[in-house]
């Protein structure tokens, strides 16, 4: 479509979530303070919504019905993905001391602070879904999914088989396991989510989703590339750790121009299908953030 500022778009999505999460985010003025103020700390002021906003695309793509309820998942994703981050960085997993260009959650609020905001934002995520404007059922299957995505077949399995994975010797089946349940299955469930919370049939949403972890695995690699050849200030986090740690990485096992080579293959192959779906040239904005992605 021509004529059309995606940019702008995307700007005004990610202001939406990010006011949204201002007013829903318990105030730190209400007791435990602690809790709460590490909660909007973890939260606010920072990220770019990527995952938020796809949800709200993927509502939109399938007929823009509930758009109050897809605000409403967004946010929740939102909170799953700060809580995956907080508990990311703590000493015992990857021991990050930044995040987003600010000192991570742990390193501001002390680790057991941290811990418990992580525990939090999983039930609010939860909490927040399951209270959406949409129909019940349409809610109904948007929580399965986040639930999914969530569990041990995924996100959490993803996050053991990288802390298993390191100084292991890498090979391809490896890599996507975990670079696929870590990274991409929440971005493959953040453009189902607003499929689901829309109300779009069965088909459409498992080939929503499909593409998805097309584009979430090519963020991932993307991502590890970054680790290689960013630099902190960009990138708003410790760089090179991947690398001393020796884990498992596309980079590592293929190289950076291989790695380079494939996600932008998989970034193409993610926007032809959703073209086909009818996307209006919005999410192949989206997607091309993640191939172009410096930060």
């Amino acid at each position: 479509m021509t004529g059309v500022d995606f940019g702008k778009r995307f700007a005004e999505d990610r202001h939406a979530v990010d006011d949204r999460l201002a007013v829903i985010l318990p105030d730190e003025s209400e007791a435990p303070a602690s809790l709460h103020g590490a909660i909007r700390y973890a939260t606010l002021g920072g990220g770019k919504r990527l995952r938020g906003v796809l949800c709200l695309a993927g509502q939109r793509l399938c007929g823009d019905a509930h758009p109050c309820g897809a605000l409403e998942a967004a946010c929740a994703i939102e909170c799953l993905h700060a809580y995956t981050l907080v508990h990311d960085d703590l000493p015992a997993l990857d021991n990050d001391d930044l995040r987003r260009g600010k000192p991570s959650c742990h390193k501001r609020c002390g680790e057991a602070v941290a811990i418990l905001v992580g525990d939090a934002l999983q039930a609010l995520a939860f909490d927040i879904l399951s209270h959406a404007p949409a129909p019940s059922g349409n809610v109904l299957e948007a929580v399965r999914v986040l639930a999914v995505a969530a569990g041990s077949r995924y996100l959490v399995g993803g996050q053991v088989a990288d802390i298993e994975g390191e100084k292991a010797e890498p090979s391809e089946e490896r890599v996507r396991f975990i670079h696929e349940r870590k990274t991409a299955e929440l971005i493959a469930a953040s453009l189902s989510v607003g499929a689901a919370i829309a109300g779009a049939p069965e088909r459409t949403r498992t080939e929503m989703h499909q593409i998805g972890r097309a584009a979430g695995l090519a963020f991932q690699i993307v991502d590890d590339v970054l680790d290689l050849t960013g630099s902190t200030e960009a990138v708003g986090k410790a760089l090179r750790k991947d690398e001393k740690r020796r884990k498992i990485t596309y980079p590592a096992h293929f190289g950076v121009q291989s790695s380079r080579e494939t996600a932008r293959r998989l970034i193409a192959d993610a926007t032809r299908r959703i073209e086909m779906l009818g996307d209006d040239g919005y999410i192949r904005h989206l997607f091309s953030l993640i191939a172009e992605r410096s930060s």
